[in-house]
C-alpha cells in the first residue's frame, strides 16, 4: 500500500453509476481516501493500476482488454443494493402484477430480481429481459409494467408504462469489505447504517400508511426508543455501536456521544456480543452482571440475505423490574385484584363441607391448575379466593374472569390485551390483558363452560406456553400465573357434543374440586342461616313447620338463594319469628309441586351416563342399599356395602362404581373412612329406576 491516503481505482462503464459510487464512498470514508474514477470502454494506463491500493469494479468483465493489474493490488467486484426511496411505485402494485425487468446483462437483471424478492416483493411476477440476449420478449398484453435500473433507453418503445428504480448504489457489505482491505476504521459506519435504516423506515411508512411525513416518523421513532423502559443498543456487523437510547445511557452511566462508533466488546465486555455475531443466533433473557448491577440482556441479530448486518441489544436492570412488580402488587388493591374471602368464610358443619375444605387447603399448597365444579350459588368463587389466599401467591393479584358476561368479540382483547390502533376504539397506548394483570398471582376463569371454542384454543396455548400475545401485537409476553377454573356445566357432556375441547378439559382438570349443592348438605342450612343473621345483626326464630320446609326445600339457587331468603325474611317478618305466611311463594309451592322438567332431564342424563359405564342393575342394587342406610342416617363403607350386594364385586370394581355414582351426583363419598351416603338427587334416581322396573 502506498504512503498517504489509500487510492481506489473505480472502473465503471457508465458515468452516472460512477458518480453514484463516488458519492457513497465519500459519505462513508470522507477525505480519508482518494478516488480515481474511470468509466467507458477505453484503455486504462498501466500507471493508474500501479498507483492504486484497491481496484473496485461494477463488473469483472470490465478488465477484459485492459492491462493486467499487479498481483499485490486487491480487486473487488462491487455488490449493489436498491435505493429504497424509489420503491414507492412498486408498493402500489397489486399482487400478481406482471413486470418486465430490463437491464443490460442477465447477471444484473437476475440479481436485481432476487434482491427485490428478499425485500418483500415476491407477490409480483418479474419477467427478465436483456436486449440482444437469449431472453424472449413477451407481448405487450402480457406485461403490466416495465421496470429498469437507470436504463430506460433499453425498454422496448411499445412499453409505455415504465417504473424507473434508479441506478443501484453500493451495498453496505461492499463498503465494509473496502474498509477491511484498506485497513480503515469505519468511523462513519453509523451514519451509513442510519441512512440505510432510515430508508426502511420510509418504506415501512408507505406500507402501513401510519404517517404522511418522514420527519414526523423519525421523530416518533426516536421518541419511542427514548420512552421505553429498556436500554437499547444497536451495532453494525463488526460489533461497533451505532445507536444508544437514553435509557441505555442511564442504566450503564455511559454517554452515547462518547461511545457510538466504539466496539461493544471494548465498552461492554460482559455482554459477550462476539458469540452472538459468530453464531448468528438469538441470546434471550441472559442474566448478566455489570459493575454493581444485574441486567437482563437480550441480543438479536439483524439479518439480510443470510448475512449479519448487526445486533439489537435490549436490557433492563433486574432490580428495577422487581421494584416495578412490587409497585404493581401495591396497586392491585386499588384495581380490586385482591381477595375478600379466606377459608374462614366457608361456613358449614356437614361432612361434605368439612371434607371439601380440607381438600381445598391441600390444593392451595400446590401450584397446579384447579377445576372447581358445582351448581350456581354453591360458592365456587369463595373457594377460589380462599385457595389463592392460602397459597404462596397470596401477595400477588387475584383476577376473576366471568365468561358468561363477556361477548365473543370482547373476550380475546379482555384476556390478552391489545396494542394501540389494533381496532377502532382501541385505547391510546393499548391495554394490558387480564392474564398480564394476574402475573405472579392467580387468574380465576369462572363459567369456563361458556368460553367460545375460538377462545378455548387460545386458552390452551396460554396454559401450555405460559405466554400471551396482545391483539394486534407481534411479541409474546411471558406470564407466571396459577389458573383456577370453575363451571356449573357438565364439561364431559359438552366434550361429547363438540362444544368443549377435550385437550383443554384435561389441561384444566389437573386438581378437581367438586362443590356439592346445598340440598345434599342439609346440616349446613341452619348454620348458614345463623351466619347470615349474624352478619346483619338480626335475631330470627322459625316456627317448627317453617324449619321443616326450609330443610326439605331443594334450594336450586343454593347458598345465594338462601342468603336472599334471609334478606326477605328480615324485611317481611313482623317480629322476630318467621311463620308459614312469611315464606316466599316458591318455597311454599315447591313443598307440593312435582319434579321440574330440568330435574327429570338431569335424572335421565345420570341414568344414561351410568348405562355407558356398566350394568344399570348393578348400580340400582348399590343405590337401594345406600337409600336404606341413608334413611337410617347411617353411612356405609365399601366392604359392608359389597357384603350386602346380591353379587359381590372386587374392591376395585366397587370403588369404580362409587366413583361414577359420585360423578353423577347420586352419592356423597366420605374421606378417611367416613363412608358413603345417598344424596337427594340419588333418591330421585332410585325412584326413577324402580318405576322403570
Amino acid at each position: 500500500m502506498t504512503k498517504g491516503k489509500p487510492r481506489i481505482l473505480l472502473i465503471n462503464n457508465m458515468e452516472t453509476v460512477s458518480h453514484l459510487f463516488v458519492n457513497s464512498l465519500k459519505l462513508f470514508f470522507g477525505n480519508r481516501i482518494e478516488i480515481d474514477a474511470h468509466f467507458g470502454l477505453c484503455a486504462i494506463e498501466k500507471e493508474r493500476f500501479e498507483e492504486a491500493d484497491l481496484i473496485l469494479l461494477s463488473d469483472i468483465k470490465l478488465l477484459t482488454d485492459q492491462p493486467e493489474p499487479p498481483e499485490h493490488i486487491p480487486v473487488l467486484v462491487a455488490r449493489r443494493t436498491i435505493d429504497l426511496n424509489n420503491l414507492d411505485r412498486l408498493m402500489d402494485l397489486r399482487p400478481g402484477t406482471r413486470c418486465l425487468f430490463v437491464s443490460n446483462t442477465i447477471d444484473m437483471v437476475e440479481g436485481a430480481i432476487e434482491l427485490l424478492r428478499h425485500l418483500g416483493f415476491s407477490h409480483l411476477i418479474f419477467i427478465p429481459y436483456v436486449p440482444g440476449a437469449c431472453t424472449p420478449l413477451p407481448e405487450k398484453e402480457q406485461v403490466d409494467f416495465a421496470v429498469c435500473h437507470g436504463l430506460p433507453e433499453l425498454v422496448p418503445a411499445h412499453f409505455d408504462q415504465i417504473i424507473e428504480l434508479g441506478h443501484r448504489p453500493l451495498d453496505l457489505t461492499t463498503i465494509f469489505d473496502i474498509a477491511r482491505l484498506l485497513d480503515l476504521s469505519p468511523e462513519k459506519a453509523n451514519l451509513y447504517t442510519a441512512e440505510f435504516i432510515s430508508d426502511f423506515v420510509r418504506m415501512g411508512r408507505k406500507l402501513t400508511d401510519s404517517v404522511n411525513n418522514e420527519r414526523h416518523l423519525n421523530e416518533k421513532l426516536e421518541s419511542i426508543l427514548n420512552a421505553v423502559h429498556e436500554g437499547i443498543i444497536a451495532t453494525d456487523a463488526f460489533g461497533n455501536i451505532t445507536l444508544m437510547n437514553e435509557e441505555a445511557e442511564k442504566i450503564l452511566k455511559l454517554p452515547a456521544i462518547e461511545n457510538i462508533g466504539r466496539r461493544v466488546q471494548d465498552v461492554l465486555p460482559e455482554f459477550q456480543v462476539n458469540a452472538v455475531l459468530e453464531s448468528n443466533g438469538e441470546a434471550a433473557n441472559q442474566l448478566t452482571p455489570f459493575r454493581n448491577l444485574f441486567l437482563l440482556v437480550t441480543q438479536i441479530p439483524m439479518m439480510l440475505d443470510g448475512q449479519v448486518l448487526g445486533l439489537v441489544i435490549t436490557f433492563q436492570d433486574v432490580t428495577k423490574v422487581q421494584q416495578m412488580e412490587q409497585e404493581i402488587r401495591k396497586k392491585s388493591t386499588q384495581l380490586g385484584l385482591m381477595t375478600k374471602y379466606s377459608f374462614d368464610h366457608i361456613i358449614g358443619s356437614s361432612p361434605s363441607t368439612q371434607a371439601n375444605k380440607q381438600v381445598a387447603i391441600k390444593l392451595a399448597e400446590s401450584d397446579f391448575t384447579i377445576l372447581i365444579t358445582g351448581e350456581n350459588g354453591t360458592g365456587k368463587e369463595v373457594f377460589a379466593q380462599a385457595i389463592h389466599h392460602h397459597s404462596i401467591r397470596r401477595d400477588g393479584p387475584f383476577v376473576p374472569v366471568n365468561f358468561a358476561g363477556l361477548t365473543e368479540s370482547l373476550v380475546e382483547s379482555e384476556l390478552f390485551g391489545y396494542e394501540e390502533g389494533s381496532f377502532t376504539g382501541a385505547r391510546k397506548g393499548g391495554k394490558m390483558g387480564l392474564f398480564e394483570l394476574a402475573h405472579n398471582g392467580t387468574i380465576f376463569l369462572d363459567e369456563i363452560g361458556d368460553a367460545p371454542l375460538s377462545i378455548q384454543a387460545a386458552l390452551l396455548r396460554v396454559l401450555q406456553e405460559r405466554q400471551v400475545m396482545r391483539v394486534g401485537g407481534h411479541r409474546v409476553i411471558p406470564v407466571n400465573v396459577r389458573v383456577i377454573a370453575a363451571t356449573n356445566r357438565n364439561l364431559f357432556a359438552m366434550i361429547q357434543n363438540g362444544t368443549f375441547r377435550e385437550d383443554l378439559y384435561y389441561r384444566l382438570n389437573v386438581l378437581p374440586l367438586q362443590i356439592p349443592p346445598l340440598r345434599d348438605r342439609g346440616q349446613d342450612i341452619m348454620v348458614l342461616i345463623n351466619y347470615f343473621l349474624q352478619k346483619k345483626n338480626k335475631v330470627l326464630t322459625f316456627a317448627p313447620e317453617v324449619a321443616d320446609l326450609l330443610l326439605q326445600y331443594s334450594w336450586p339457587g343454593n347458598i345465594r338463594e338462601l342468603e336472599n331468603f334471609i334478606h326477605y325474611a328480615v324485611v317481611i317478618a313482623g317480629g322476630n319469628r318467621v311463620e308459614l305466611c312469611h315464606l316466599p311463594e316458591q318455597i311454599l309451592r315447591a313443598s307440593t309441586s312435582p319434579l321440574h322438567s330440568t330435574e327429570q332431564e338431569d335424572i335421565e342424563d345420570a341414568i344414561d351416563f351410568l348405562s355407558r359405564h356398566g350394568s344399570v342393575h348393578e348400580y340400582e342394587s348399590i343405590l337401594q342399599i345406600l337409600a336404606s342406610c341413608t334413611k337410617r342416617q347411617e353411612r356405609i363403607g365399601r366392604q359392608s356395602l359389597n357384603a350386602m350386594l346380591p353379587v359381590p364385586m372386587t374392591d376395585a370394581q366397587i370403588r369404580q362404581k362409587l366413583h361414577y355414582l359420585s360423578r353423577t351426583g347420586c352419592v356423597e363419598v366420605g374421606i378417611k373412612k367416613q363412608g358413603t351416603r345417598l344424596t337427594a338427587f340419588g333418591f330421585m334416581v332410585v325412584e326413577k329406576l324402580k318405576a322403570r322396573g
